[in-house]
């Protein structure tokens, strides 16, 4: 995977650029990069190094190398303030693809893989909990899928996707079984273990014969928008929608409830810099009456990383808690009451931290806010 980039990888200037600004609404370019020891391997400049070492058979895969390489949330940000262009993210996810191949893993993320060859779902088992949903007919012109961590751990969000449908009077059905898209192995590298997760949980979408695969994890969206028809070469014979560009056409128009607060809108790493998804979201918050929508310091593609990405959550949960809590900090001092979302990993990070940090601060997602007012 790296040979494919060796030429971006030995353009790299050597500036510096990619860990830390301080300038025009970014504080930190590299999200982690503040809470490890400062070291050259720590942020985007000394991991193209790693990658180079590493493809030129120079140098010993130790604990230590691991750690750094997967000390990174693959959120983009040291991409999208490169001066030469080059695609940061994309290297480090060779090179962790690289590494896999070669039979290296961090311990923390094994149970990730085991997880979903076994059970079809990031967390495992579902101990005794029924499926997402009992399908409502046949066939449907929608499908909702849920994923992985909406299905188990932000089951608010799954409720409220599912109320606004309803509402909306829609024509879905639930993809109820457990279903992985592959995403999670994909940022750590397990590109043979990702394509057999992608190939059973397209499989299980076809069966349902959808015109519209409807979703609202960032990372879904991705892997069978984007990584399906280009990394992996399959082609999914329905569309593929996010949520929020689902919605605002469907909205547009409508009476919606009131909501007298201030509200900050957090831009998802995978839905922005990766997806380019920066306005839709926004639109939707807008047309809620009475909603001061407010940004903070850092947004859109200057926006800082909830943490939780790139296998950071489960690797490294103390510094993926630290990530969040600045983030968290930010839409403080912006002055908001709410800080809204559209990515389950975003919001299960930024919840599990916020009350450690003693924030006054409510979490949402944009399905949940969008379910109470229309």
């Amino acid at each position: 995977m790296l040979s494919r980039f060796a030429h971006e990888m030995f353009s790299c200037s050597r500036c510096g650029f990619c860990r830390e600004w301080h300038w025009k609404g970014v504080e930190n370019v590299c999200p982690t990069y503040p809470y490890t020891p400062g070291f050259e391997t720590n942020y985007a400049r000394g991991r193209v190094r790693m990658a180079q070492a590493f493809m030129g058979k120079e140098i010993e895969v130790t604990e230590a190398f691991l750690r750094d390489v997967f000390l990174c949330t693959l959120c983009g940000s040291c991409d999208a303030h490169c001066p030469v262009e080059i695609p940061l993210h994309e290297i480090f996810q060779a090179l962790r693809a690289d590494l896999a191949e070669a039979g290296y893993l961090l311990p923390a993320h094994r149970q990730i893989v085991s997880n979903i060859e076994i059970y079809c779902n990031l967390y495992g088992p579902r101990r005794g909990r029924k499926g997402a949903s009992a399908l409502r007919s046949a066939r449907a012109s929608i499908l909702y899928f849920p994923g992985c961590t909406t299905t188990r751990k932000a089951r608010g969000i799954f409720a409220s996707v599912i109320k606004v449908l309803d509402k909306l009077g829609q024509d879905y059905v639930v993809l109820e079984e457990d279903a992985c898209c592959g995403y999670p192995l994909y940022e750590i590298g397990q590109m043979s273990a990702m394509r057999e997760a992608a190939a059973r949980t397209l499989d299980l979408i076809e069966q349902r014969e959808p015109d519209i695969v409807l979703i609202s994890c960032p990372g879904c969206y991705y892997a069978l928008k984007v990584l399906y028809p280009e990394k992996l070469g399959l082609s999914p014979g329905f569309q593929v929608q996010y949520v929020t560009a689902f919605l605002l056409p469907l909205i547009a128009g409508k009476t919606l409830a009131q909501h007298p607060a201030k509200v900050t809108w957090h831009d998802p790493c995978v839905l922005g810099r990766h997806l380019g998804i920066y306005d839709e979201p926004r639109e939707l918050l807008r047309a809620i009456p009475r909603l001061e929508l407010i940004e903070m310091h850092s947004n859109h593609e200057n926006a800082l990383c909830c943490g939780a990405g790139g296998g950071m959550l489960s690797a490294f949960p103390e510094i993926a808690g630290q990530v969040a809590t600045r983030r968290l900090e930010q839409a403080k001092a912006a002055g908001a009451q709410e800080l809204v979302t559209s990515c389950p990993a975003c919001y299960l990070n930024f919840r599990r931290i916020v009350g450690r940090a003693g924030l006054d601060l409510q979490v949402r997602d944009l399905a949940e806010l969008i379910s109470e007012v229309i």
